[in-house]
């Protein structure tokens, strides 16, 4: 898997999240908000990008106005989208420029968006979800992509990587990727509902012959191994005196009960491995690490690992630097990850 690589760009007064190589391909804009650095107050202080949260609209139109001077790009043209969890995609055409911002938005339900038009501005938000920043240098694309838990498990990125194939004939191999500042694998907590639809993804192999995790002594149940991997709950109560760490290969072995609607790459070797989720024995729940997951997805739709990056920033544990749901208990503004052509 790719180190991190980012830095914190202040240069231009707001201060910005960026990595080496999105900073190395010509023509591209892009950066992650901080909380630092606009006029917002009290629960959304200060860098506040949500409209909808409850915060005065001038305060945050002048916190879009000082990151699009940080940035250099025209705040006003940015396509802004409606965020609901799910894994639809819109294509941004010149027609959306502004939407969102400087007018009324005219298209809902829209998790991620990709374009290859110039100076349009896309924008992602989140406060513990995973914004990803999708570049394709040689197709000149670009994508933007909110992914949650459950957008993650319905396979919202590697969508995202197959509609700029069907849209604009890019190439996954050279797709980049930058996964931004959200919540860590030492925070996310999740109930045995997530890690169920986990066992779903269709763009994972989860079957047994791909999965790995760590030694544990049992007291009972046999069966314990064939419940974890077909996805069944475990009660993790008594079964076993130290915790589990699950991890999935990349790639998939052709199987007989191999999803119709999976998309991944099949091989006879096992691929890469990615840390997925491990429980928590005291508490009967799991921690998930949601980065891995969409870096496994990404790498499973055709992109290089050296294409992407982890920025590694979790929002929850660097709570005064970002925006945290989970930490707030919803009392809180948006960050933002932004990309233009």
């Amino acid at each position: 898997m790719t180190k991190e690589y980012y830095k914190m760009n202040t240069e231009n007064g707001t201060p910005l999240i960026q990595v080496d190589d999105f900073l190395n391909i010509k023509g591209i804009k892009h950066g992650f908000t901080t909380r630092v650095g606009g006029v917002s107050t009290g629960i959304y202080k200060s860098l506040n990008m949500g409209f909808y949260l409850g915060d005065d609209r001038e305060n945050v139109m002048e916190n879009y106005r000082r990151v699009g001077k940080a940035m250099g790009i025209d705040i006003e043209r940015m396509s802004c989208p409606n965020q609901v969890h799910k894994s639809n995609v819109l294509v941004v055409t010149e027609e959306d420029a502004g939407d969102g911002i400087t007018r009324d938005l005219s298209h809902f339900e829209i998790d991620a968006q990709i374009t290859n038009v110039k100076d349009l501005p896309l924008i992602v938000y989140t406060a513990d979800c995973v914004p990803i920043l999708l570049a394709d240098p040689v197709s000149r694309v670009i994508g933007t992509v909110h992914a949650g838990w459950r957008g993650s498990v319905a396979g919202i990125a590697a969508k995202t990587v197959h509609k700029m194939v069907e849209v604009y004939g890019c190439l996954p191999e050279n797709i980049h990727a930058v996964i931004g500042p959200s919540i860590g694998p030492e925070n996310y907590e999740v109930d045995q509902t997530v890690i169920d639809e986990l066992f779903k993804c269709p763009y994972i192999d989860m079957s047994p012959e791909n999965i790995s995790y760590t030694d544990i002594f049992l007291e009972s149940d046999d069966n314990w191994k064939e419940k974890l991997l077909s996805g069944q709950h475990l009660d993790t109560s008594n079964l076993f005196h130290k915790d589990i760490y699950v991890c999935c290969n990349s790639g998939s072995f052709i199987r007989d009960n191999m999803p119709k609607q999976y998309l991944g790459v099949t091989q006879t070797n096992k691929g890469a491995v990615y840390g997925l989720f491990r429980t928590v024995r005291f508490r009967k729940r799991y921690m998930l690490n949601l980065w891995n997951l969409n870096e496994l997805i990404l790498v499973n739709a055709g992109l290089k690992i050296s294409n992407i990056h982890q920025t590694k920033l979790c929002t929850m544990k660097n709570h005064d630097l970002f925006f945290s749901h989970r930490y707030t208990n919803g009392k809180r503004g948006l960050n933002a990850g932004i990309i233009s052509l």
